[in-house]
């Protein structure tokens, strides 16, 4: 891999920006050492092209804050883009620079076409050094933004939600990976320290709050590579068999889409204990199956027409446009693509099966069980990423998290009175009875009732619910304020004759619900706006046939303006 460099004199005189340069490129271990960890040299040779001119050196293409604010401005003041992308504040960094979200969807004509739209969430620069992650970033923007028929399908049928840049801190003061706390924010998604990670902390509540409204049917973060080529995801494997390799296809498709820069091969489904505070394993937690970290390489392609050849930054904007082209196809009312990939990813997973077994000197039938092996034990780590491991906390932010647990542990522990008419009403009558009870103990057979209704509840535990006792002063759970709850039941040969029976009337209100689709009345085509037209995928490209909606009846929303920049 070769460093970059920007001549300013060339840049000036011929427009000539960051190219490749260098020569007798060595990394080694040197001889420093403190005892804790090794230390390195990165050593080239490069001759400059003019004498009197200032040169910069770059691990990648720069993508800097200021290039960000740039193309927002241009998209806000943009008549027609700023019609179907909101673009607002969703937090502010440790140093108060604004950390952006975009929201990126065509206008509905109504209110349940609005609400049976599925959102996709999308992320980059949470590591402020991988900046290929925002050139992948920006290929989405230019696209989705665009006025291609697929991009305004995508937007009639999705709500994209994006924040280009989790860590403009990191990126404005030079970090690699840390924020202004010298925390890996990747590892903190599961924060409670809303003021020590508030880009996080307000990530994942936009999220949660995301989730209430609609289904999330996407979750990608964009990060860079430095020991792989090509580009990859790594995501989680799904343990539910209804959707059993699920999880696959997309990678699956965006592999057969972008055939010389994404690698299925070196894609990782493994859940690692070490990533349970990432994005990706979070979100997937959360309930989002298809939960992605992207990462692509700082070097370059080992795959057909881009093998050994370095990643510029038009090759990683492309793969942006891939990336919405294969959510087309990924959500795509004719299931033949996606049936395709699935039983695709059933044979490549036998071949892993055997490859395994071969290995152990083990033999193995697999016609009847194979499906039942878990993945987790077939997939290696994901020990040759770029990420590190649990990133603990200072000791100044560990006191504070147990501050806040104490007070969350404390809280539970409250006893709430009881709230329905039913409950204190039963409540009521028992207490009753017990003290008629107590006042005619002289009576052998009723004293002998007495203390058999004091040891036992007036509602009886099942198997089903050992916890809907409604003599404990708990809140109430939903179904059994509705009088819903099937797993509680009065023992009639003991209560009947002392408790007066109420007629019970459920009443059930049905909840208006959209059926999320996929299918739109726009033709699909792909136009002249595709960056990759060299590479043709290996499949058809027809899909959301159907007769074209008048743009005439669409409602506008009113321009928006972007707020204070820092």
């Amino acid at each position: 891999m070769k460093p970059l460099m920007y001549s300013q004199l060339d840049a000036n005189t011929h427009n000539i920006g960051w190219r490749r340069e260098g020569n007798e490129i060595k990394y080694y271990k040197n001889n420093m050492d403190d005892g804790q960890q090794p230390f390195y040299c990165l050593t080239w040779t490069v001759q400059f092209p003019h004498d009197q001119d200032t040169c910069f050196f770059a691990h990648f293409y720069p993508y800097t804050y200021t290039d960000l604010q740039c193309y927002l401005l241009s998209v806000a003041n943009n008549p027609i883009q700023s019609q179907f992308c909101k673009l607002r504040t969703l937090c502010r960094s440790l140093a108060g620079n604004t950390v952006y979200l975009l929201t990126i969807t065509n206008p509905s004509r109504t209110p349940q076409e609005a609400a049976a739209k599925k959102a996709v969430v999308l992320s980059a620069r949470v590591h402020p050094g991988e900046s290929n992650g925002s050139w992948i970033m920006k290929g989405f923007l230019d696209f989705i933004l665009s006025n291609s028929p697929d991009a305004e399908l995508l937007r009639d049928i999705f709500v994209f939600k994006v924040i280009p840049m989790l860590n403009p801190d990191g990126v404005i003061v030079g970090n690699y990976r840390c924020s202004l706390a010298g925390r890996d924010l990747n590892r903190h998604y599961k924060t409670i320290l809303k003021e020590s990670f508030p880009c996080i902390w307000h990530t994942r509540n936009m999220i949660k709050r995301l989730l209430e409204e609609r289904e999330v049917l996407l979750y990608c973060d964009f990060h860079g590579h430095s020991r792989k080529n090509n580009i990859f995801l790594y995501g989680c494997n799904n343990n539910d068999h209804k959707y059993w390799l699920h999880e696959r296809v997309f990678p699956l498709m965006l592999s057969k889409n972008a055939p010389d820069k994404f690698s299925f091969r070196s894609c990782n489904f493994k859940v690692q204990k070490c990533k349970e505070g990432t994005g990706r394993v979070v979100m997937w937690r959360m309930g989002i199956l298809n939960s992605y970290t992207m990462e692509s390489t700082f070097g370059g392609s080992t795959l057909g027409n881009k093998k050994d050849t370095h990643f510029t930054t038009e090759d990683l904007k492309s793969l942006g446009y891939h990336v919405c082209d294969t959510l087309l196809d990924f959500c795509d009312p004719d299931q033949t693509k996606f049936t395709q990939c699935l039983e695709e990813l059933k044979e490549l997973l036998q071949q892993e099966i055997h490859k395994k077994f071969y290995e152990l000197g083990q033999d193995m039938d697999l016609e009847g069980s194979w499906n039942d092996i878990s993945l987790s034990d077939i997939e290696s780590s994901t020990s040759g990423s770029d990420s590190s491991f649990s990133d603990g906390l200072p000791v100044h932010l560990l006191n504070m998290a147990d501050e806040l647990n104490k007070k969350k542990m404390h809280k539970k522990k409250k006893q709430k009175p009881l709230q329905t008419r039913k409950q204190r009403n039963e409540q009521y009558q028992r207490n009753n009875l017990i003290r008629e009870l107590k006042s005619t103990e002289d009576t052998p057979e009723r004293a002998g009732f007495a203390s058999t209704l004091q040891k036992q509840p007036t509602f009886f535990k099942t198997s089903e619910n050992t916890s809907s006792s409604t003599i404990k002063n708990e809140k109430p759970r939903m179904n059994e304020v509705n009088g819903k709850d099937k797993g509680t039941s009065l023992d009639s040969s003991k209560t009947t004759t002392l408790i007066l029976t109420k007629n019970k009337e459920t009443m059930q209100r049905e909840k208006p619900g959209f059926i999320v689709s996929c299918s739109s009345s726009k033709n699909s085509t792909n136009t002249s706006q595709d960056p990759a037209a060299d590479v043709k995928p290996n499949w058809s490209r027809s899909r959301f046939l159907g007769t074209k909606k008048g743009r005439s009846t669409m409602a506008v929303y009113p321009s928006l303006h972007i707020y204070t920049y820092p």
